[in-house]
């Protein structure tokens, strides 16, 4: 019977090899190639009553799945079969999980139901966890969780990411998890954000009755320019405000840093540090956020030594000084430094290009607001999850160097890295400094898997160089991390170990990715060279 099983994929992988390619399938017709290449096999695994041949059937679906990437509709229906079938035995989830983030990667458009489908992997991970293995998966469960309630709150969900963050932050406090604090700040960062869109309804509802309601006009704005940040939105409510200042600034705020011209950007900085000071807590950073980049703006096109310079110079240390005292992180137990690895060899001589003037900020964020500011690329709002694309489509072997300087926050900053037909993100100075690693392997993440580096501490207003390179060859993969020339993560394995954790996927799969969480960062440069493959740039600069 194995024998026989063997033949039957060997067969399948032939026919998938010469008919798929030949048209893009639709749903129906990848549902009846399914059916005529695995009908037998999903009726023999159902009709056992040992569930382990389910999860065998699993890894074999994955892997035609892979074989045929080029037809999405079938790939859609062998992942979508091969998770079904590996959730039958706790041994499965890792293929379930795999299975659902190539199906993302490889049909962007199924990505909601894809984070659906991992969240309950990862419930079910955690739920019939143990010993040792709970505390991972518990982490696990919770970065599934975070990473849902934030596109909840991008879809204007609150009240669903609200509660997504309840059950992480009651998974936290199960497994005493230091992330616990965050996970609080963040439920009540939400609660804020739902009580303001609560008093916005009132507010509507009392201009509908009185659209001379001075004061309300200018409630409103001020709720959408400071609590929500977001002056665009703010601006449309400007009639019938009395505020003169308001009058004056908002308008400039809504069409964004690059517009206002150089005197402008002075103004609107000294004016949003203003409403830094007197803005509620949850909404400080972003207002400073602002100021910065408008000061920073002003300074790099007024080069003349006057009092102008001199006096924006000054407000923007304030600004930097004042955002370090909120962002300090609590004082922690001290650690002994970490040992690592001698350098690795360097790389065969090959062509090293600067990929970071193709990144376009309108055309290449996921998340977040980023801008060009003096030949660089910076992340200017603590938002969580930010990450944009480096159009360039990489499949095989390659290095790379990333050069960044975080400048507030104490979470991660990170690189996407296409590995092989997946990818896997590096991040640097998890959870406030706690760890650097890769993730996920084998569907952990980087506090819980061969990489975890401890501590991970990144130091505001410190430069800092990455080198990474990943060599790829058939199925195995090697990803080798230094920063600032020592090693830090030498793995190897298999690239179905690998994958992008929920939350942080690209728009454009095989490219890789900068991001960053809850701070802000300035890339520098990302010079890039292959070693072996290709590299197709999506677009010239």
């Amino acid at each position: 019977m194995a024998c026989k099983a063997c033949l039957i994929g060997v067969l399948c992988a032939v026919l998938l090899g010469f008919v798929v390619p030949l048209r893009a399938a639709g749903a129906d017709e990848a549902t009846e190639t399914f059916n005529s290449l695995y009908g037998a096999d999903l009726a023999r695994v159902r009709g056992t009553g040992d569930t382990r041949d389910d999860v065998e059937l699993a890894v074999r679906l994955l892997a035609a799945a892979k074989r045929a990437a080029d037809q999405p509709a079938l790939v859609a229906v062998l992942c979508e079969r091969a998770c079904d079938l590996a959730l039958g035995h706790p041994a499965g989830y890792p293929t379930a999980l795999k299975a659902m983030d190539f199906l993302v990667q490889t049909v962007p458009e199924r990505g909601a139901d894809c984070a659906a489908r991992t969240l309950d992997i990862r419930q079910r991970q955690f739920d019939t966890s143990g010993g040792d293995a709970r505390t991972p998966a518990a982490e696990t469960l919770i970065d599934a969780l975070v990473a849902a309630a934030d596109a909840k709150v991008e879809a204007a969900a609150p009240a669903e990411a609200a509660t997504l963050l309840v059950r992480a932050r009651n998974v936290a406090r199960a497994v005493s998890s230091p992330r616990l604090a965050d996970l609080e700040s963040r439920a009540e960062a939400l609660t804020q954000r739902m009580a303001t869109g609560h008093r916005i309804s009132d507010l509507v509802a009392l201009l509908e009755k009185n659209p001379q309601n001075t004061g309300a006009h200018e409630e409103l704005v001020r709720l959408y320019l400071v609590d929500l940040d977001d002056p665009a939105r703010a601006a449309k409510w400007l009639k019938g405000v009395a505020d003169k200042t308001l009058l004056k600034y908002v308008p400039a705020a809504a069409k964004g840093v690059e517009a206002p011209p150089e005197l402008a950007c002075l103004e609107l900085g000294e004016w949003y540090r203003d409403l830094a000071g007197k803005a509620p807590a949850h909404a400080k950073a972003a207002m400073y956020a602002r100021a910065r980049a408008y000061l920073e703006r002003f300074l790099t096109s007024h080069t003349a030594k006057d009092m102008n310079r001199t006096r924006a110079t000054l407000a923007l240390e304030k600004v930097q000084e004042t955002v370090a005292e909120l962002t300090a992180p609590s004082p922690s137990q001290a650690t002994k430094p970490t040992k690592v690895a001698r350098p690795t060899k360097p790389a065969p001589s090959a062509q090293w290009v600067d990929l970071l003037p193709i990144v376009d900020p309108a055309k290449d964020v996921v998340r977040g607001t980023w801008h060009r500011e003096r030949g660089t690329l910076a992340v200017v709002n603590a938002e969580a999850n930010a990450r944009a694309a480096i159009p360039v489509k990489v499949q095989g072997s390659y290095e790379m160097q990333v050069g960044f300087t975080r400048t507030s926050g104490d979470e991660q900053v990170g690189v996407i890295l296409p590995v092989g037909s997946t990818g896997v993100k590096l991040s640097l100075g998890l959870w406030k400094g706690g760890q650097h690693g890769l993730e996920y392997i084998d569907g952990k993440h980087a506090g819980a898997n061969p990489t975890t580096v401890k501590p991970g501490k990144l130091e505001n207003g410190r430069p800092y160089a990455v080198g990474i390179r990943v060599s790829v060859s058939g199925e195995q993969a090697r990803v080798v991390v230094t920063l600032d020339g020592k090693e830090i993560i030498n793995w190897e394995g298999n690239t179905s170990a690998l994958s992008v954790p929920p939350g942080w996927q690209l728009s454009k799969p095989l490219c890789p990715g900068l991001c960053s969480h809850k701070g802000e960062v300035v890339f520098d440069s990302v010079r890039f060279r292959m070693l072996s493959g290709r590299a197709d740039p999506l677009r010239r600069p």
